[in-house]
């Protein structure tokens, strides 16, 4: 499983140079950051890179940190939705997204909670 651990954080340093690189043209251009799902999957990586330990074993401990993880990111997800949809109100809301950027937001949202979940509830179980 260290084998696992390397992959992962490899990949975790080459997808967070690629997004520092590609959101930060995005953004001194102006425009919406197009590489954020890429940013979610660094962290994806990263998170990934420490729970491997973790899932090695099928036991109900890892069962019960991913169901976890799973679970709670639900309602933080019903949370940031909530907010985004209060953010990006046509009539009143201060911010103006496409329905493309605002699911790309809410995608890449969502795997980032997950996984970061998943790392809190390792640590805690």
């Amino acid at each position: 499983m260290k084998n696992n651990k390397t992959v992962f954080l490899v990949l975790g340093v080459i997808l967070l140079i690629n997004a520092i690189l590609v959101n930060s043209a995005y953004i001194s251009a102006g425009k919406f950051p197009e590489g954020l799902m890429t940013a979610a999957i660094a962290i994806m990586s990263f998170c990934m890179a420490y729970l491997s330990d973790h899932f090695a074993a099928k036991d109900e401990r890892a069962q019960k940190i991913r169901e976890r993880g799973v679970f709670v990111s639900y309602f933080w997800m019903l949370g940031i939705i909530i907010v985004l949809m209060a953010l990006v109100n046509p009539y009143v809301g201060p911010v103006h997204l496409s329905a493309y950027h605002l699911l790309l937001l809410i995608a890449s949202l969502y795997i980032s909670v997950v996984f970061v979940n998943m790392v809190y509830y390792a640590r805690k179980y």
